[in-house]
């Protein structure tokens, strides 16, 4: 497994991801937001905060603003089923559902998590919502219609020598299964979505803040940058 530097990781720790393009704000100044997208050709271009709505929410990302108690750069999302889109932010705790309009159907406090702050989201279908608790030391799959934790990885323990997981700030799902990379130990683990079973693939030898799978490559975010993993 080899890994090719795309860019240094500066001050930022979560990718958006698309389809085609990958994308990531920068705060380095601790003023200015600078918006950077890469596709295929693995070059970091600057966009602004228009391209940057347009592309990761859709045409309604103003709408949907409108409706959030931050600014969209402040939530991380996650795409769901007929359109519909998710939101979270660390600071509220609170999971939001818009329709393919723009519209809120879904405003939900959510407390499964014994206090700790939830950091990402991912949507499974056809009901379902994965919740990263890196305090926590817990991933915890829950379902949207009832409200309720279905399964977790991990004891929501205020302990970070936890077994397994250690600060898990991000996670990433497609078909089969869910990733889960760990800041706090350096490892990369999935869960088999059907039979949740847990399996370490990849121990680095630095903190590993987030991992993507897109169409154009395998990219993870370390302490050092943004990283094409290849096998």
């Amino acid at each position: 497994m080899t890994l090719n530097k795309i860019t240094d990781k500066q001050k930022t720790s979560y990718l958006h991801i698309t389809q085609s393009e990958i994308l990531k704000i920068d705060w380095s100044d601790g003023k200015n937001l600078v918006f950077y997208a890469f596709d295929k050709n693995k070059n970091l271009r600057i966009v602004d905060k228009d391209y940057f709505g347009l592309t990761t929410v859709g045409n309604n990302y103003k709408k949907i603003e409108k409706q959030l108690f931050g600014s969209l750069e402040d939530y991380c999302s996650t795409k769901g089923e007929n359109g519909d889109i998710y939101f979270c932010t660390h600071q509220e705790d609170k999971l939001y559902r818009f329709d393919k309009n723009g519209n809120k159907t879904l405003e939900w406090e959510v407390e499964i998590g014994v206090g700790h702050p939830i950091y990402d989201i991912k949507f499974e279908s056809p009901d379902f919502m994965w919740f990263a608790f890196p305090t926590g030391q817990t991933v915890s799959q829950v379902s949207i219609s009832e409200k309720k934790e279905v399964f977790k990885v991990g004891e929501y323990s205020w302990d970070d020598d936890s077994e397994f997981l250690s600060y898990p700030e991000s996670i990433f799902i497609n078909q089969s299964h869910l990733y889960i990379p760990n800041m706090g130990n350096n490892r990369l683990y999935k869960v088999n979505l059907k039979t949740k079973e847990l399996t370490l693939i990849k121990t680095f030898e630095e903190k590993i803040w987030q991992y993507a799978q897109t169409e154009f490559g395998t990219f993870i975010v370390t302490d050092s940058g943004i990283y094409e993993m290849k096998e």
